[in-house]
C-alpha cells in the first residue's frame, strides 16, 4: 500500500465514523479526488456542531459541571479555544497560543471560539496537498502536517460529546438533536 492510498484510507475511516456523507465532503478549496477535501468538510461539520451546542447554552449555566471533579462549561470552551490554535498552529508550523484562557464572560468566549475556528480556515487556506504531506514533529515523532488536523477534529469531537451530557443536564436539546 502506498503512502498515499494508506493516507486515503484513514481519512474515510475517520469520515465513516463521524458520519459525514460524500455530498458533504465537497469543498471548492481542493479537488474531489484530494484527500484534504474530505477532511475540510468534517473539520466544517464539527466546527458547526461545537458551535452550535456552545451557543444554546445560557450564561448563567457556565460554570456548571456534572460532578465536582471534571470541567465546567466554561472550562470546556476555554480548552478548545486552546486546542484549536494548538493543533493548527502545528499545521501552520506556529505557536499562537490560547488567548483565552483568561477570558469569563460567555460572549467574550463565544468570540474567541469563533476566532479560533477562523484561524483553522486561515490554515486551510495556506494547505496544499504537498505541504499537508510534509513531516513535521509532534511530541517527539514525526508525522504527516495534516495527521495535526484529525487530531483537532478528535478533539473537538470527545468535547461535542462531553458538551452535549452538560447540555442535556440543564434541560436543553442540541441543536443536533432540535426538531427530532
Amino acid at each position: 500500500m502506498t503512502n498515499r492510498s494508506l493516507t486515503r484510507s484513514v481519512v474515510v475511516a475517520v469520515l465513516t465514523l463521524v458520519g459525514v456523507s460524500p455530498a458533504l465532503a465537497q469543498t471548492p478549496s481542493f479537488p474531489p479526488t484530494s484527500f484534504l477535501t474530505s477532511a475540510k468538510a468534517t473539520w466544517e461539520s464539527t466546527r458547526t456542531l461545537v458551535l452550535g451546542i456552545v451557543e444554546i447554552m445560557p450564561e448563567d449555566k457556565y460554570d456548571f459541571k456534572p460532578t465536582p471533579s471534571v470541567r465546567t462549561f466554561r472550562d470546556n470552551v476555554i480548552h478548545l479555544v486552546a486546542e484549536n490554535y494548538l493543533f493548527f498552529g502545528r499545521v501552520a508550523g506556529e505557536s499562537p497560543g490560547n488567548p483565552a484562557q483568561n477570558l469569563k464572560g460567555r460572549d467574550e468566549l463565544l468570540k474567541a471560539l469563533r476566532e479560533s475556528y477562523d484561524y483553522g480556515s486561515k490554515v486551510w487556506a495556506g494547505l496544499t496537498e504537498e505541504k499537508a504531506l510534509e513531516m513535521i514533529e509532534v511530541r517527539g515523532q514525526k508525522v504527516q502536517r495534516w495527521s495535526a488536523i484529525l487530531g483537532a477534529i478528535q478533539d473537538n469531537m470527545n468535547h461535542y460529546g462531553n458538551l452535549v451530557v452538560y447540555v442535556r443536564l440543564n434541560g436543553l436539546v442540541p441543536p443536533r438533536s432540535a426538531g427530532r
